[in-house]
């Protein structure tokens, strides 16, 4: 590296100011080849150097002012306004490279962040696909099962259940049909008003408009409701006509049943789904704040056992047939045994059979298959399958009308259900009081509850309904509200709908005579 002369000796004389001019050069040229090939930093360093020496080192020598040196001085003080001018622009192009460094850093930053969004979604995009994948093979193998195969669906044979069998079917959905809130309050609310209408089952009689009132009544059978829907809940499609009856053939009750209060509030122009999510979780706080609604942790939670992630289909389904063959409903205990040790052989049997990868993910109608083939669950026991949109009250009261059961026939039998909704299944049991009251429980198993699952209990079907509103509501992304807020429910894109929702209801009914 080039150095300056020791400008501080008190004198020099003319030996030492030629001495210190051939100095100049070095410094100069180092300078200019350092600009040249863009060293920054070596350019700006030298040239102030040089700048210095010219302006306060040779300044300072005895001769600088002489005649002698007088062209040297003006081209020498001419060097240094081209370097100072060489200089400024250095400065420019350091602060324009500092400004290019950080904006490629925060390019880099923003790509980063992009590609691992990219990732994400590509990621959530390939286990949608893979669960689509497994929805349609089961809707292949379903159609294709022969009658006499050992393999046959469970579900194949709950069609073939006759009507007369007691089983309360889950009712088709069409757009202009109102359930009938007076009838089914009557008869929860005053066991006279029974022998008014005739049961819902029985040939119709001869007369004939009383006999079509009964028939548009009386929701359609399992069996026609399986051919005619999508695969995650009833259709749409047609409207049948709706018939009601009169006000004058029923005592009108003493307060409005659950029914009429849906009936309402079908009337009503449904909240947009912001609007909405905002009201439920504040009615949410206020069932909880007055008890209605009561929340608890479980000792555990589905994944903390190896064997039990993805587990929720499988436990869910276990948590029904428990509480339905427990005498006075499941436990706490037996729930904790199901989710740590239960549940994984059943999870490793299911998969196995159905040729699938270590905590993959299972349909619910798998399991119920299985569950049934291995008398886990039966037959006779089930009560219907309720689905579609669960922002839509008919919907979700249909489940709710299902785990309630027919009043004045199966309204004080236990019942259990399980509901997909958003990749994950949870399950809900039915703990009756009496004839015309019950509590219903939510057990969820993943850890949402300080890290643990969760066990909620509802002390009305109101108190259950807003807990079930709470919960959809929850679960929706920012993203789900944007598809619900620009896309109508359609159960031709029900799959891909963030609002589907499918469920299984069983009634502890008693075993049918031969």
């Amino acid at each position: 590296m080039v150095e300056g002369p020791d400008t501080n000796s008190p004198s020099y004389d003319r030996r030492q100011i030629l001495r210190d001019a051939g100095t100049i050069p070095e410094l100069l040229q180092t300078f200019e080849l350092s600009y040249e090939s863009q060293h920054l930093d070596n350019a700006y360093v030298f040239g102030r150097r040089y700048c210095t020496f010219c302006v306060d080192g040779i300044a300072k020598h005895d001769y600088y002012r002489a005649k002698t040196f007088e062209s040297r001085r003006n081209q020498s003080n001419k060097r240094v306004d081209d370097v100072l001018i060489k200089l400024e622009r250095i400065k420019e192009l350091m602060d324009a490279e500092e400004v290019e460094r950080k904006q490629k850093m925060l390019a880099l930053i923003a790509r980063q962040k992009e590609e691992q969004i990219k990732k994400q979604r590509e990621l959530e995009e390939k286990r949608i696909d893979d669960l689509q994948k497994r929805i349609e093979k089961q809707k292949i193998s379903s159609v294709g099962v022969s009658s006499i195969s050992l393999e046959e669906s469970a579900l194949a044979k709950l069609q073939r259940l006759s009507q007369p069998q007691g089983v309360h079917q889950m009712p088709k959905h069409h757009l202009p049909a109102e359930p009938d809130g007076h009838l089914l309050s009557q008869i929860s609310s005053d066991s006279s008003t029974n022998d008014l209408l005739p049961p819902p089952l029985l040939p119709p009689s001869n007369d004939g408009k009383e006999n079509q009132n009964k028939k548009n009544f009386h929701p359609p059978s399992y069996n026609s409701i399986l051919k005619s829907s999508s695969y995650f809940g009833p259709s749409m499609g047609n409207s049948s006509t709706s018939t009601t009856i009169s006000t004058t053939e029923l005592k009108q009750p003493s307060a409005p049943s659950y029914d009429q209060v849906i009936n309402q509030t079908k009337k009503k122009q449904q909240l947009p789904i912001r609007q909405h999510i905002t009201h439920i979780k504040a009615k949410h706080r206020k069932y909880q704040q007055e008890g209605k609604i009561q929340i608890s942790p479980l000792r555990t939670y589905q994944g903390r056992v190896s064997g039990s992630t993805n587990g929720c289909t499988v436990i869910s389904a276990c948590v029904v047939s428990n509480h339905m063959e427990s005498h006075g409903g499941i436990s706490a205990a037996q729930i904790q045994s199901i989710i740590d040790s239960d549940c994984v052989p059943l999870l490793s049997a299911i998969r196995k059979k159905l040729d699938l990868g270590f905590a993959s993910l299972i349909i619910p109608s798998d399991v119920h298959d299985y569950m049934v083939d291995h008398k886990l669950l039966y037959q006779h026991k089930f009560a219907g399958v309720a689905g579609g949109n669960i922002t839509n009250p008919t919907h979700l009261g249909d489940l709710i009308n299902l785990l309630q059961g027919e009043p004045g026939k199966t309204t004080q039998y236990k019942s259990g259900a399980t509901i997909f909704f958003r990749e994950h299944v949870i399950s809900i049991v039915k703990y009756p009081k009496n004839a015309n009251d019950a509590v219903y429980d939510m057990i969820d198993s993943l850890p949402t509850c300080n890290g643990r699952g969760s066990r909620t209990r509802c002390h009305s079907l109101d108190a259950l309904k807003v807990h079930l509103e709470n919960y959809s509501a929850c679960k929706f992304s920012d993203s789900n509200v944007k598809y619900i807020e620009h896309n109508r429910w359609d159960d031709a894109m029900a799959d891909f709908d963030p609002r589907v929702f499918q469920s299984f209801v069983w009634t502890d009914l008693p075993k049918p005579k031969p």
